[in-house]
Parts: structure tokens; C-alpha cells; sequence
């Protein structure tokens, strides 16, 4: 076969590829849960809990937003811009608002909104701003600029002297940052069990909407209950160098690469821990009324330690977004 020849059919075989791609992407994606770890407010809680330079912001006006001009992007049509610690003029902290703000782009903020053609394969507009999905050179979702976007505003409110929208705008970023160190926003199950399920799209779907949330569930539920890897780690991970890591953008795109071959892991744990209900086509989620910390080498042991590389890096790109802000806005 001539060199033309063969360059046709390769051509011709990866167009074939990626379309098969996407149409499997489309099937399990649009099942897809788009929530990342529960409990965004209770880790930051923990992740900030070693950030000294915060005290010396323990009095900050609560501002009313005053920035259409700057800050122009669709919201959801049923999002209610609220104030947590009471209306304009209450005396807050930056280390509450960074909490009770943690979870805000979750206030259907970005639900219910017509953003790309694409992101039906996202499950809608939330999960296009708050995932980073990638399969093999395949990329959805818009997490790292959305990010860099909450970032670039809080620059701005700092500019005009106006704290608490500075650090309200930072707490904004800081969740799709956060978001994108979650494995599942990265990718939705394990390759080579994507591609195994083309023949039983039901199963895959409802295998790998029940590994998301059942894995969210747990987190939530373990930080609740105090369990001392999680708080351990959430509390002592480091900042990166940001010679390195030099945006809020950077650290979503990085923390989503990371993030995906995790899930190869996770899964099988999830399986021996959960049980085979978790690989069914129906919903399925645990009982959590009997939930313990972990006794020493159980499978829940084996699987609090994987989870934990995650929100070890939960922290490490939360408190490495702070530092940014730091070096940036000189906070």
C-alpha cells in the first residue's frame, strides 16, 4: 500500500476512533453525576486551619456585589446571590467567608444554562463547568478556566480595596479547584472498563454514577465522623511550589490529570468495600447509619489510604491557590 494510501487509512481509522469515543463518552457522561467532594465547607474548615496570615483579616465588612461590569458571566436563572453571615454591613472573617462560600458554585449557580453544544456530554451546563473529563486526547469541561475566571475577579475586588468580595470571588475558585482533585471529575470509570461496556451502556452508567456518589457520600461522611486520615491529611498537606504551579487554571488541569489514573484503583476498592451492588445498572448508595472509622488492615482501611492521595492534594492545591493570592493581590 502506498505511503497516501496508508496516511488515508489512518486518517480515515482515528476519525472512526474518536467518534467512538465520543458516542461512549455521550452515553456514560449524560448519567453522570456532577457534584465533586461533599462537604466543600468542612474540609476547607480543616485545609485553612494552619493559614496564620488569615488572622490578620478577621475584620472585614460584608460588601454588597457591585461588579457587573467585571463580572458578566450567565448564572443559573434559579441561582439567589446570598449573605451567609447576615445583609451588608455585618462584621465577618476571611477565613468564614472562604468557608461558608466554599460550596456556593453549587448553589445552582451554573445549572440550568445552554453554555456549549457539548456539554450534554458533561450532563449539562454544571457538570461542563465543574468537570475536566478527558479519555485518551478527548477533553470536556471548562473547570480550570472557570477557576482562573473567580480568580482573575477576586484580583480585581482587591484592586477597589473591597476584602470581602476579594476572598468571596477566592472561595469561588477555590471549589472548581477543589472539584477537579476528585477523580471521578476527570474521568468517569476506567478506561479499559468504558470500552468494555459498549455492548451494556445501562451497567456502565449505573456503575459509574454509583462509584461517584458513593465515594462522595463516604468522604462526607468520614470527615463528619472525625476520621483521622482524612482530617490528618486535609490538615497537613502542603502548597506546591508556584514557580510551578503558577495559576488557578494550571492546578485544575494538573489535578485532573492526576486525578484519572486513580480511579483504576478506586474502583476495585469501592467494589470489595461497597459490594457488587455498586456495579449494577440501578442507583444504588450505602448505609451509612453503622459507618465507623476503620479498624487497621480492613478493606475500609485500604480504601480510607486511597482516597486519601486525593484529598491530600484537596489541600495541597487549595492552600497553593491561597498562596497565589497571597503573592498576587499581596494579601
Amino acid at each position: 500500500m502506498g505511503t497516501l494510501a496508508k496516511g488515508g487509512v489512518m486518517k480515515k481509522n482515528r476519525k472512526l476512533l474518536c467518534g467512538t469515543l465520543i458516542v461512549i463518552l455521550a452515553a456514560l457522561l449524560l448519567a453522570s453525576p456532577v457534584d465533586a467532594w461533599n462537604s466543600h465547607g468542612a474540609c476547607t474548615k480543616l485545609i485553612i486551619g494552619d493559614q496564620e496570615w488569615l488572622k490578620a483579616y478577621e475584620n472585614i465588612t460584608v460588601t454588597p456585589w457591585t461588579y457587573e461590569d467585571v463580572d458578566a458571566a450567565l448564572v443559573g436563572p434559579n441561582f439567589v446571590l446570598q449573605y451567609i453571615e447576615g445583609k451588608p454591613g455585618t462584621v465577618t472573617s476571611a477565613a468564614a467567608i472562604l468557608t461558608n462560600y466554599a460550596d456556593e458554585p453549587d448553589w445552582k449557580m451554573d445549572q440550568d444554562l445552554n453554555l456549549s453544544p457539548l456539554q450534554a456530554l458533561t450532563g449539562g451546563s454544571q457538570g461542563w463547568r465543574h468537570q475536566y473529563y478527558g479519555l485518551g486526547w478527548l477533553r470536556f469541561g471548562v473547570a480550570p478556566s472557570r477557576a482562573q475566571y473567580f480568580f482573575d475577579l477576586a484580583g480585581k475586588a482587591n484592586e477597589k480595596g473591597d476584602l470581602y468580595w476579594t476572598f468571596r470571588y477566592l472561595a469561588r475558585a477555590m471549589h472548581y479547584v477543589q472539584d477537579t482533585t476528585q477523580p471521578y471529575h476527570g474521568v468517569p470509570a476506567p478506561a479499559g472498563l468504558i470500552f468494555k461496556g459498549i455492548g451494556s451502556f445501562s451497567t456502565l452508567m449505573g456503575s459509574a454514577t454509583n462509584h461517584h456518589y458513593n465515594l462522595e457520600e463516604y468522604q462526607g461522611a468520614m470527615v463528619a465522623r472525625s476520621n483521622p486520615v482524612f482530617v490528618d491529611t486535609l490538615r497537613v498537606s502542603a502548597p506546591l511550589d508556584t514557580t510551578t504551579a503558577t495559576s488557578p487554571s494550571w492546578l485544575c488541569r494538573h489535578g485532573a490529570y492526576l486525578g484519572r489514573p486513580l480511579v483504576r484503583k478506586l474502583w476495585p476498592l469501592e467494589t470489595t468495600f461497597f459490594g457488587d451492588s455498586l456495579n449494577s445498572k440501578d442507583s444504588w448508595l450505602f448505609d451509612e447509619s453503622g459507618l465507623h472509622v476503620a479498624d487497621p488492615g480492613t478493606d475500609q482501611a485500604a480504601y480510607d489510604l486511597e482516597i486519601s492521595v486525593p484529598l491530600g492534594r484537596m489541600s495541597s492545591y487549595t492552600k497553593t491557590l491561597l498562596l497565589l493570592a497571597r503573592q498576587q493581590f499581596g494579601l
